[in-house]
């Protein structure tokens, strides 16, 4: 739990939260676990969000699939480009890092949805416009952090982020509607 505290001083864009976190690659397996909360927190937003027309179940399980595949690519990759750069050892402590940074900015997004959803559209989008930047911010700040790299560098592994997450995001609908269709 010292490493919820860690991210939360990230969240804060206190750089000394990146020492509450262990290291080592033990840690960074053991933190995998992580990722259930996280597929159950997609779950729910997903849940929010449901057209009509979709088999809850299916579209369930295509979303969580799909949300572990998004992670794991990532995470993956950031490890390719660390080993060719030479900082493959930062690698554990960037899991870690990314597993309760996601858990802090998952909730953040749980709570702002749930406002949003309450609020009228000025509000909403306001607070969603909010969220984007917040999250932004954080996840460069963190990706720093963990690897000690320049600005630039952790700007370019957030966009990595971003755009595995866009490729991929309207995958589970897609096939849960081609699912509905028969």
């Amino acid at each position: 739990m010292i490493s919820l505290v860690g991210a939360i001083r990230l969240a804060a864009l206190d750089g000394r939260g990146i020492g509450f976190f262990d290291p080592s690659p033990a840690a960074a397996w053991r933190n995998l676990v992580l990722l259930v909360p996280l597929l159950l927190a997609q779950a729910v937003s997903d849940l929010m969000a449901l057209p009509e027309g979709v088999e809850v179940t299916t579209y369930l399980l295509l979303s969580a699939s799909v949300s572990a595949v998004q992670m794991t690519g990532y995470m993956l990759a950031v490890s390719q480009i660390l080993a060719g750069t030479g900082h493959g050892d930062r690698f554990p402590l960037f899991v870690s890092t990314y597993l309760w940074c996601s858990i802090v900015s998952t909730a953040a997004g749980l709570v702002a949805l749930a406002v949003a959803l309450e609020s009228t559209l000025p509000v909403a989008n306001g607070i969603g416009i909010g969220l984007v930047l917040w999250s932004l911010a954080y996840s460069w700040f963190s990706v720093r952090a963990a690897i000690g790299c320049p600005a630039a560098v952790a700007a370019g592994l957030v966009v990595l982020e971003i755009l595995t997450v866009l490729a991929t995001n309207a995958l589970p609908l897609q096939l849960a509607l081609a699912a509905a269709k028969g």
